[in-house]
């Protein structure tokens, strides 16, 4: 009995706020791409400028991140009925995918598995005490983040903010392919500056042409 008592609070704890934890806000990251590999240099080029923002309230979150010259994308998650939005702007045009979480949750399956290391490296970041953790994928290839559990959100459906790192990412090290992505929380505000229906509304904008998940994927994305 003991034993089971213990299991649900564990698993309660992990999908849950904490006490004390902020749990509503908005915090702005600013990106920066590198890489050594001169082919790479003009996505490098094209990616100068990126942010990230991330709006949420209880099980709602919304990410607007916009890739330098490229693209702008944006993905609205709501974990308490399981809907998901995704818009991208820019050179492939205007394109809205609206998806469940478990859909979701399907695809991620395919992915390749990965290995996550928790260190007891602290560092404070915008006044958050963070620890670090290192994600290494099958071809050995490591990705830091350091995170806090100070800030609680909504992650499902956020790839920005990686699942398999147990807390709220305040900095990453992202490598893919000879890219690097550095991305820095450089700003945390508190409260929403705009309406929660505003920014959690999953209605598509005029003027964006609705496609399926599997069309996404046929684009390469």
């Amino acid at each position: 009995m003991k034993n089971l008592l213990f299991t649900f609070l564990l698993a309660t704890c992990t999908t849950l706020p904490l006490l004390g934890q902020m749990t509503e806000g908005h915090i702005a990251y600013k990106m920066e791409a590198t890489s050594d590999n001169p082919d790479m240099q003009m996505a490098v080029s094209m990616m100068q400028g990126s942010t990230l923002d991330v709006y949420f309230k209880e099980k709602q979150t919304r990410a607007e991140m916009k890739m330098g010259a490229m693209m702008n994308m944006t993905t609205i998650s709501n974990e308490s009925n399981g809907e998901m939005l995704m818009l991208m702007s820019g050179m492939v045009g205007q394109n809205a995918i609206k998806s469940n979480l478990k859909e979701l949750d399907s695809a991620q399956a395919e992915k390749p598995k990965t290995e996550v290391t928790l260190e007891n490296e602290i560092k404070v970041i915008e006044g958050y005490t963070c620890k670090k953790a290192i994600i290494t994928d099958e071809e050995g290839t490591e990705s830091v983040f350091w995170y806090t559990n100070e800030i609680w959100v909504a992650k499902k459906g956020q790839n920005y903010l990686n699942e398999s790192v147990p807390g709220f990412p305040m900095q990453s090290e992202i490598n893919n392919n000879g890219l690097k992505m550095i991305m820095k929380v450089i700003k945390v505000d508190k409260k929403l500056d705009k309406k929660a229906s505003e920014l959690f509304d999953m209605t598509i904008p005029s003027g964006y042409k609705e496609m399926t998940m599997e069309q996404l994927k046929s684009m390469g994305m």
